[in-house]
């Protein structure tokens, strides 16, 4: 039976690392095996680790609450002041704040009317949502608000069949002659 490949190591440590050895150690463990568990437990932790993502050299510019106005597009930019204000809060709801998700925004944005990307912008900051909705047109569409008054009610105007008095009989209806 083959014996696993040890390497005999000879280590000095200062008083004070040996007074904590001994404190950590139950009796039946040694210094050497003491030093063994805690670089196995060492090797066991950093292997569940993720491995530590590499640091990206290129940072995304929207990956952050603030953004600045040159980000937003040219054909946008009069809603500028909007977006930054509700990326904000995009950002501090836990929104996906990314270069690609600002794109599909913007081309959202750019696929309302015109005349109701500045409303949808608002509702979406009030509302302190993470997305932008169409504006929803009521259902019921506005009728004029006409006062009744306006039209003056004439009998002569209607196909009313004529008053007594149109037809010269008011006289006749009181006893008059």
């Amino acid at each position: 039976m083959a014996k696993p490949n040890k390497v005999k190591m000879t280590m000095y440590l200062d008083p004070e690392l040996i007074f904590w050895l001994d404190q950590n150690r139950d009796e039946e463990t040694s210094r050497a095996g003491l030093i063994r568990i805690l670089i196995r437990k060492a090797m066991n932790v950093k292997s569940r680790r993720k491995a530590a993502p590499l640091v990206k050299l290129e940072l995304d510019p929207f990956a952050t609450p603030t953004i600045t106005a040159d980000l937003i597009p040219d054909d946008l930019k009069e809603y500028a002041d909007l977006l930054i204000e509700w990326w904000s809060i995009r950002h501090k709801n836990k929104g996906t704040c990314t270069t690609s998700v600002s794109n599909r925004i913007f081309k959202k944005l750019r696929s309302f009317p015109t005349q109701d990307r500045k409303q949808a912008l608002e509702n979406a900051i009030t509302g302190g949502w993470k997305d932008l909705f169409p504006v929803k047109q009521s259902k019921f569409a506005e009728e004029p608000k006409n006062h009744p008054n306006q039209k003056v009610f004439r009998a002569s105007d209607s196909d009313l069949p004529p008053t007594l008095k149109e037809l010269g009989l008011d006289k006749a209806m009181n006893g008059e002659s």
